[in-house]
């Protein structure tokens, strides 16, 4: 049977967590920053008034997608607006002013690892931004023995590996709210 200071633990991170999805809804992206494709993502490409054209490709795990007439064009890294600017310009060999649409049908790039002790370890397909509360939560919630006021974030940025310790009791509490920081894609949460 579980002590009631487990249940309140327990109904405290899933109303963090449901608030911050709800929050997350409600706000949008900030201005200016745009989604970065990356690799296993899918994208529906089209030419106005080139039906052979109209394509739905995954970008590779080099970063490339290969397209008609162009062949391969580097994806991961950009954004959809550079990457229709880049097949535009491409096409512009073989068609006079082409005009590119290049949508985002599914992100399957953003993998965040929740480790430790959490109910279900391993990878999370993240579709939206998501937050460190939010990604313990889908990952089942912290176990009994977990110490909340030592969990590991590592992430890799500019060649590097990057790690900070974050007090969960803290950013719970309302005590440390930026702390609750938003994953980027490969980041590793290890729960203690």
């Amino acid at each position: 049977m579980k002590s009631w200071k487990t249940r309140i633990a327990i109904a405290l991170t899933l109303a963090v967590a449901s608030l911050g999805a709800t929050l997350a809804q409600e706000r949008p992206a900030p201005a200016g920053e745009e989604y970065v494709l990356g690799v296993e993502d899918k994208l529906s490409i089209s030419v106005w008034k080139e039906p052979d054209l109209n394509k739905t490709v995954t970008v590779r795990p080099d970063g490339k997608i290969t397209f008609p007439l162009v062949g391969d064009v580097q994806a991961a890294g950009r954004t959809a607006r550079q990457l229709t600017d880049d097949v535009a310009k491409a096409l512009t060999r073989f068609i006079k002013e082409p005009v590119v649409t290049v949508v985002v049908e599914e992100i399957n790039n953003f993998k965040v690892f929740v480790l430790g002790e959490v109910t279900t370890q391993g990878a999370l397909t993240l579709r939206r931004r998501t937050r460190l509360v939010e990604a313990i939560a889908l990952a089942g919630g912290m176990t009994q023995y977990a110490d909340k006021s030592n969990v590991l974030l590592m992430r890799f940025e500019d060649g590097k590996e990057i790690r900070t310790r974050i007090d969960y009791r803290k950013v719970v509490s309302g005590e440390r709210p930026e702390s609750n920081v938003y994953l980027k894609p490969g980041d590793t949460v290890i729960v203690n």
